[in-house]
C-alpha cells in the first residue's frame, strides 16, 4: 500500500504538527470568527501548494492569464516524495512575519469565495491511500492541531462530510482528480524510476499553466499528431477546465502510454512536440 499525502506539511513552533487521522463521518471541533484572537494566524508562515483548480479560480479572480499568475504569485515546489512540481503560494514579508498576499489583516482572505482548496479544507488535510491490490483509492483526512489555533476548542461540532460540503470542496476534488490519478502513477513507478526534465516540463505546464497548454495546443504539431475532436478543440479555446482535462489526457497518453488520445497515423514521434520551458 502506498501512500499520497496532498494536503500538506505544517510546521509549528515546536516542530512538525502532528495529525489526527479521520474518516469521512467522524467528528471534529472548529469554528473560525473576526472575535478569536487567533483570527488570521494561520494565513502566516504558510506554505500551501496550489492544485490545478487553484491556479484556475485565482488566475481568473484575479483576470491574470496563468503565466503572469505563476510568476508574481508563486514559487516552486514539489510533490511530496517525487521530483514533480508544484506550484507554491508566494508569502510576503513584514513586521509580524510572512503573511499571505490576499490577506486583509482586519476582515480577513480578500478572495475567499476563490480560496485555495489547502484553505478550505482547514483544519483537515486530505490524503489518499493508493493499494495496487484494491480496484479504487482510499481516501483519508486528518485533523490539524496547531498550538495557536483556538477555533479548535469550539463547541460547533463537524462531521468530515459536512465540512467538505460546507466548504464548497466537493468541485475542487473533481476538477483535481485526474492531477490526483497523475501524482498516484508516478509514485507507483517508484523512487527509482528517472523522470527527464522535459517531461517534467511538460507536467508543470499541462497541470498548471493552462493558458500556455491552451497555446502550445493550438499553435503547435499537437493537433497534426493527436486526433481531437473539434468540438472538444472549440471547448479547449473558452473553458480552462476543457483545457485542463485534454491536459490530463496527454499527460497520461505520453507519460505513461494509456493511449487516451488517439494518434494519427503519421511519422512524426509524438514524444517531439517541442514544450518550451
Amino acid at each position: 500500500m502506498r501512500e499520497y499525502k496532498f494536503k500538506y506539511r505544517y510546521q509549528g513552533k515546536k516542530g512538525p504538527i502532528v495529525p489526527v487521522r479521520l474518516n469521512l463521518d467522524d467528528t471534529f471541533n472548529f469554528e473560525c470568527s473576526k472575535d478569536l484572537p487567533c483570527f488570521t494566524r494561520c494565513c502566516y508562515d504558510a506554505y500551501i501548494m496550489l492544485t490545478p483548480y487553484d491556479v484556475i479560480r485565482l488566475k481568473q479572480r484575479l483576470d491574470l492569464n496563468s503565466n503572469d499568475f505563476l510568476a508574481i504569485y508563486t514559487t516552486l515546489g514539489f510533490i511530496e516524495n517525487t521530483e514533480l512540481p508544484i506550484p507554491v503560494l508566494k508569502m510576503l514579508e513584514d513586521e509580524e512575519g510572512s503573511p499571505c498576499p490576499f490577506l486583509d489583516k482586519e476582515n480577513g482572505c480578500k478572495i475567499y469565495e476563490d480560496r485555495p482548496s489547502t484553505c478550505r479544507y482547514y483544519p483537515i488535510g486530505a490524503g489518499i491511500f493508493h493499494n495496487k491490490d484494491a480496484s479504487s483509492d482510499e481516501k483519508f483526512f486528518a485533523i490539524i492541531k496547531e498550538d495557536h489555533c483556538e477555533g479548535l476548542n469550539s463547541k460547533k461540532t463537524w462531521t468530515v462530510r459536512q465540512w467538505r460540503e460546507n466548504q464548497g470542496l466537493e468541485p475542487y476534488d473533481e476538477v483535481n482528480s485526474g492531477w490526483v490519478e497523475l501524482i498516484l502513477k508516478r509514485k507507483s513507478l517508484g523512487p527509482f524510476c528517472q523522470i527527464p526534465d522535459k517531461t517534467l516540463q511538460m507536467f508543470f505546464m499541462g497541470c498548471y499553466n493552462v493558458d500556455e497548454f491552451r497555446r502550445f495546443v493550438l499553435n503547435s504539431k499537437f493537433l497534426e499528431i493527436y486526433v481531437i475532436e473539434p468540438e472538444r478543440v472549440e471547448k479547449v479555446k473558452e473553458d480552462d477546465i476543457e483545457a485542463l482535462k485534454l491536459a490530463v489526457d496527454w499527460l497520461k497518453t505520453t507519460l505513461f502510454g494509456e493511449g487516451i488520445l488517439k494518434i494519427r497515423e503519421i511519422t512524426t514521434d509524438p514524444d517531439m512536440v517541442e514544450v518550451e520551458p
